[in-house]
């Protein structure tokens, strides 16, 4: 049973977007065309940096609770976590757009934006050494200045606001990938090196070595540069109508 965990902490997290993805309000099921391909696009830059870290040891997998099928180095199910969860967040977006026409605290959301932006930046600057911690802010605050000053697209206060809202469920699923019994462990987490049963495990030399109770925090980083590039790229794709029939 154990060499299912991975892969039914990805259903656990697709399965209900998936199936309300089909209720008459919502009608997510009419976007699928520009939310797979934009999927797909964040696909071409997260896999190969997956495979690339993989490769150099600055994280991997713990064959104990995968199935064992491999592609480039990676389990199947790590293919699968960029499918799932950036699939749950864009449905969650679409909730918003449609459940709530307008965000309140719009300039809260900019002023985090910001925020979120230089202290990445910084971070990235502090760490040049720890390849996970540089790699992952420095993208991250790259991306969120490339929207701030050049982009400015109206659907960032609305991502930023999606985002702080799904970081419980975000911490859930990737303390449960880092820590299975993650809640045993306290929420800022200066010991990684105590954790047990990881599904997926990282060299803490190459991270801050700072857990949310057993997710590294850079893990922030990634996860929100995933999902900005995921829904700008979905909300290019909706202004040109790339829509089912």
């Amino acid at each position: 049973m154990t060499h299912y965990y991975y892969l039914l902490v990805n259903l656990g997290c697709f399965l209900v977007p998936f199936l309300f993805s089909f209720h008459p309000r919502l009608q997510f099921i009419k976007h699928f065309k520009p939310a797979i391909i934009s999927i797909a696009v964040m696909m071409l830059v997260f896999i190969p940096w997956d495979i690339f870290f993989t490769s150099r040891g600055i994280w991997g997998f713990n064959e104990t609770y995968t199935i064992g099928i491999k592609l480039a180095g990676l389990p199947l199910e790590e293919y699968l976590f960029f499918i799932c969860i950036p699939y749950a967040c864009l449905f969650t977006y679409h909730c918003f757009q449609v459940l709530f026409q307008e965000i309140k605290g719009t300039i809260i959301y900019k002023t985090l934006s910001w925020m979120a932006a230089v202290v990445f930046l910084i971070t990235a600057m502090m760490h040049t050494d720890e390849a996970y911690t540089f790699t992952a802010h420095l993208l991250a605050s790259s991306f969120l200045f490339i929207h701030l000053l050049f982009i400015r697209p109206t659907h960032l206060v609305r991502f930023m606001h999606m985002f702080v809202i799904i970081l419980i469920p975000f911490i859930l699923s990737n303390g449960i990938l880092t820590g299975i019994s993650f809640w045993e462990y306290p929420l800022i987490n200066i010991h990684p090196e105590e954790i047990r049963e990881k599904i997926v495990w990282y060299n803490n030399s190459e991270n801050l070595g700072i857990r949310i109770f057993s997710m590294p925090v850079d893990d922030i980083a990634y996860g929100m540069f995933m999902l900005l590039l995921t829904t700008t790229v979905y909300e290019k794709l909706k202004s040109r109508s790339v829509l089912l029939p």
